[in-house]
């Protein structure tokens, strides 16, 4: 995080556990094709295989959310998947306020990756020098 305490760290960690496990829970329910999943994406007018390519994203993002070195990709993915569900419920002409969880997800996500930019520097460094 920002900050260098231990309150800014423990906060930070936090936050991307938080996010890690809701968004394991968001992926694994696309993965076994809930009910309300295919409802879902049957509202948006999308393929069925588009859902567990969402979903199979959600679980990639949120394990890579759990180690620092990696936290910034999976909050990229995760947040790409979210700038996708607001443009989703637009685009199906939803309530504009269907749009703002994804959107304060979406904006924690951002915060996560801008935080961890240091240590995705220092991961992609390691992985060129291998």
């Amino acid at each position: 995080m920002p900050g260098t305490g231990p309150r800014a760290r423990i906060a930070g960690a936090t936050l991307r556990w938080l996010l890690a496990a809701g968004f394991a829970v968001a992926g694994g329910m696309k993965l076994i094709a809930s009910e309300f999943e295919v409802a879902g994406f049957r509202h948006f007018e999308y393929d069925p295989w588009l859902m567990y390519a969402v979903g199979a994203a959600q679980v990639i993002g949120a394990a890579l959310l759990l180690f620092r070195g990696y936290a910034a990709i999976g909050a990229g993915l995760l947040a790409l998947v979210m700038v996708g569900a607001v443009a989703s419920h637009l685009r199906a002409g939803d309530p504009v306020l269907t749009a703002l969880p994804p959107l304060i997800l979406l904006t924690l996500l951002l915060f996560v990756a801008y935080a961890q930019r240091r240590r995705l520097r220092q991961a992609a460094l390691a992985i060129a020098g291998s």
